[in-house]
């Protein structure tokens, strides 16, 4: 697993791409820009078409099996086409949707159980569920990010995911293209509004080179893409009420 994209604040934002301009040689990089999921990130391997088996990032070197639960995600295909690479990885994210979670927390009040603090707790804790029968009920959904493989048949990014949302996987609807760093500010400062209104938890946008010949140049630190950054939102601040009860049945996820 490649390590989550560092999160970065506005002015490294332009320097990553200020530097992208400079190693490059040339005006302009163009970049692929989506909203950032705040889920669980994923990665699934297909084999002949099939699916192999599906694991949680972890540690970023070892993450835990979640094979059996991963098949009742429905925006999750069991199996790919004829033309899709006889081995491929798709890295993606895991979520719960903001509706299903409302759900989910109202149920568990119902039973005397703790709410989960968050859509990406519930997720978390959805994904190590020991019964998938409850996986399927709670509605977890999955945005396919990047593909991984030896002899993938495209040249950049774009191209891939579209070619991966005709295998049947989800891709973001947002993603768009940038060419320059005053694209991808109005960007941010579109869905850092706009985010309210998505139907799944976001805190940032994820910024990549686009081209994979470029990506190839550009290469790895110790720990992360050199083609890649993700620009985290503020944090939201708001005046909430604090209820204090007995203390309800620890929490089972």
């Amino acid at each position: 697993f490649e390590q989550r994209d560092a999160l970065i604040p506005d002015e490294e934002l332009v320097e990553f791409y200020n530097k992208l301009v400079r190693t490059l040689g040339t005006d302009a990089v163009p970049v692929s820009v989506e909203p950032k999921i705040d889920g669980v990130a994923l990665s699934i391997m297909y084999r002949n078409g099939r699916m192999s088996y599906a694991a949680t990032r972890g540690d970023g070197e070892v993450g835990d099996d979640v094979t059996a639960n991963v098949r009742t995600i429905r925006t999750i295909p069991l199996t790919l086409p004829a033309n899709a690479p006889a081995v491929l990885e798709v890295r993606g994210e895991v979520f719960m949707p903001n509706e299903a979670f409302a759900k989910l927390n109202e149920e568990r009040d119902a039973e005397g159980l703790a709410a989960f603090a968050n859509p990406r707790n519930a997720a978390a804790g959805t994904l190590k569920q020991q019964a998938s029968a409850v996986v399927a009920r709670r509605g977890l959904d999955c945005t396919l990010y990047q593909l991984a493989g030896d002899d993938l048949p495209f040249t950049n990014h774009w191209e891939s995911l579209q070619k991966a949302r005709e295998w049947g996987f989800k891709i973001s609807n947002e993603m768009r293209i940038c060419r320059s760093i005053a694209q991808v500010d109005e960007f941010i400062a579109h869905w850092d509004e706009a985010r309210r209104e998505l139907p799944f938890p976001t805190d940032g946008v994820v910024i990549k080179v686009n081209d994979f010949g470029v990506r190839r140049q550009l290469g790895f630190t110790a720990k992360a893409p050199k083609w890649a950054v993700a620009y985290k939102f503020k944090a939201e601040q708001a005046l909430t009420l604090i209820h204090i009860s007995e203390p309800t049945r620890q929490e089972a996820i």
